[in-house]
């Protein structure tokens, strides 16, 4: 059976599942080349077809991931942050004043009145018009009489997490927890999933209690962009210092904890859509690495006691994570150190994007069909060198730079390394998600701390507390990080940070957080990539480090590059010297 997926909110993404796996992912922003695209993936659709050589025609199912879906125009306002907060009437705003604190009182339950209603006003409203835009996007892919379902939000997360990550052949009982800043009115859950394969859901949180909402709101409040820069927040978090824990304490920690009375669901005292003038009344003033921190303990903190407390409740020590807040990798370090759990899988990539996975194996359970877990995340497009040297020669690419062939391309890469030169390589299948792994990464000598400054000052151009990750071989692995136990959790897609041991603070410097010496790697298998892995062994051979810095390959503010035209727009657009397109180097003439 062929499974046509599709997320067409923030970052929309297509994805096919065959017969009984996922075969390929592919994000919009890889066509369009905007980060973090909305609206229908109509050019990821058809690269997927494409790639996979299927016609619309083949497609049994379409799954389209949510039930309440949003337009291209609430998009452009949300993306471009054009509308900070929606209001109704006068009526409403006193009483969004009056009820900051007060949701046992009888102003917040007629706040509550009004405002559901309004929100369901307002969904409908979105949905009359983002309906017929699927529709419309739908006939234009040649999938209009194709049968089609809406799943929820949730279990499209759900889903993905666990069907994406547990190994064939496990059917031991597992928790799975969602965490996100919200979708069809829900924001987080727990559910068991028994030995036979049965959900349960044991526990939802509305949106009216969304920590995802929350860091949102700080990262707003920070003069950073929303959906895009929480990663900023987290890093920046590192460099605070112990005094922000007033902060934490006076600001952040009364807002929003477990329920008493039932520990898996979160209980707000504010409601999130106006947490923003919370911080605004009560955070002015405060350092900005404060307030960060205070946000990043809160996450932290909050998440922690809820995982607990649903191990506690079950019994079970095995478990699975899907959604947003789990992009927070210091976040996912905590929860790999929590004693109670046993073993802990993160969805790579695990926001909105991942939802087409989710939705493609919720229909796949229906339907009866066989599931294998993803093999890796190398399910994008690639260009043989066939073609790579067609587009070299009609771009005139070998006019300008120096372009040379090589039989053995990643020793070649590998020895420019050693030389402390940095190498952006475009190789294979483009990765699906938010994570460089090689195949689009721009690749550095991670021992030495010039390559963290002129990777970020010449190329990427980003803030000066951002880490870079390292790629690591899984032979070193043990000697690089501390704790590092593959058996409990496993770290091939750079989801959670680890201490650097003193040997890997030395090798890898240049890929270690400035601020409180983490790591956050890609610890890689021979059979997960061959080819970057030789690439890695060769660099070993020459300096007795079994590692690489890895940063994506794209300029800031735009997405991982995908075609051979968008790795040459940011090779020409940077101080990149050296760009390895298939087999061939391309260097700048000096």
């Amino acid at each position: 059976m062929n499974i046509l997926a599709i997320h067409q909110g923030h970052c929309a993404t297509a994805a096919i599942f065959e017969k009984d796996h996922i075969s390929a992912v592919l994000s919009e922003e890889k066509i369009n080349n905007i980060k973090n695209s909305w609206g229908y993936p109509k050019g990821a659709i058809e690269a997927i077809l494409e790639m996979r050589g299927l016609k619309p025609d083949d497609i049994d199912h379409v799954a389209i991931a949510g039930t309440d879906l949003f337009p291209n125009q609430f998009y452009d306002h949300l993306m471009n942050q054009d509308v900070k907060h929606f209001t109704s009437s006068w009526l409403y705003k006193q009483f969004q004043k009056v009820d900051i604190y007060s949701s046992q009182s009888v102003v917040s339950s007629v706040v509550d009145f009004f405002r559901k209603r309004r929100v369901t006003k307002r969904i409908q409203h979105w949905n009359n018009i983002a309906i017929p835009e699927l529709l419309e996007g739908l006939q234009i892919s040649g999938l209009q009489n194709t049968p089609r379902s809406f799943i929820d939000h949730y279990k499209c997360h759900a889903a993905s997490a666990y069907y994406a990550l547990n190994p064939q052949g496990n059917s031991e009982p597992a928790l799975v927890f969602t965490l996100d800043g919200g979708g069809d009115g829900l924001c987080a859950t727990v559910s068991v999933v028994d030995g036979d394969g049965s959900w349960k859901v044991l526990a939802k949180t509305p949106v009216s209690a969304s920590l995802g909402i929350i860091y949102l709101s700080t990262t707003e409040f920070l003069g950073m962009k929303i959906l895009e820069h929480e990663h900023k927040v987290m890093g920046l978090a590192s460099y605070c210092k112990d005094y922000h824990l007033d902060v934490f304490k006076r600001v952040f920690e009364p807002v929003i904890d477990l329920d008493y009375d039932n520990p898996l669901v979160f209980k707000s005292k504010i409601r999130p859509g106006l947490f923003y003038d919370h911080l605004v009344k009560n955070a002015v003033g405060e350092r900005f690495d404060n307030i960060a921190g205070a946000v990043q303990l809160l996450v932290e903190d909050r998440v922690v006691k809820w995982i607990k407390a649903a191990v506690k409740k079950t019994g079970i020590h095995r478990i699975f994570t899907g959604g947003g807040v789990f992009m927070n990798v210091k976040l996912n370090q905590r929860i790999a150190e929590i004693d109670e759990v046993h073993e802990a899988h993160f969805l790579p990539s695990c926001g909105d994007e991942s939802n087409s996975l989710g939705a493609a194996y919720v229909i796949a359970c229906e339907k009866k069909q066989e599931i294998k877990p993803i093999e890796n995340l190398y399910l994008g497009f690639e260009f043989s060198d066939n073609k790579l040297n067609k587009y070299i020669q009609e771009s005139g690419l070998a006019e300008k730079y120096n372009v040379k062939f090589y039989e053995d391309v990643e020793k070649e890469i590998a020895s420019l390394l050693s030389d402390r030169e940095i190498v952006a390589r475009f190789s294979g299948k483009c990765e699906w998600g938010a994570r460089a792994l090689g195949n689009r990464s721009i690749l550095a000598h991670p021992s030495h701390i010039e390559s963290f400054y002129t990777v970020n000052d010449l190329i990427k151009c980003r803030d000066f507390w951002m880490p870079f990750a390292p790629t690591i071989l899984d032979t070193k692995a043990d000697e690089y990080l501390n704790n590092y136990n593959p058996k409990c959790v496993k770290a091939p897609y750079m989801t959670l940070t680890y201490s650097a041991s003193e040997i890997g603070l030395t090798k890898l410097r240049a890929a270690v957080h400035q601020g409180d010496h983490t790591l956050r790697p890609q610890v890689l298998t021979r059979d997960m990539n061959p080819n970057y892995y030789y690439l890695i062994s060769e660099f070993e051979k020459k300096t007795g480090v079994g590692a690489v810095l890895n940063t994506s390959f794209n300029l800031h503010g735009y997405p991982l590059v995908g075609t051979p035209e968008q790795a040459v727009m940011t090779f020409e657009n940077s101080e990149l010297q050296h760009l390895a397109l298939g087999s061939f180097i391309i260097s700048k003439i000096v």
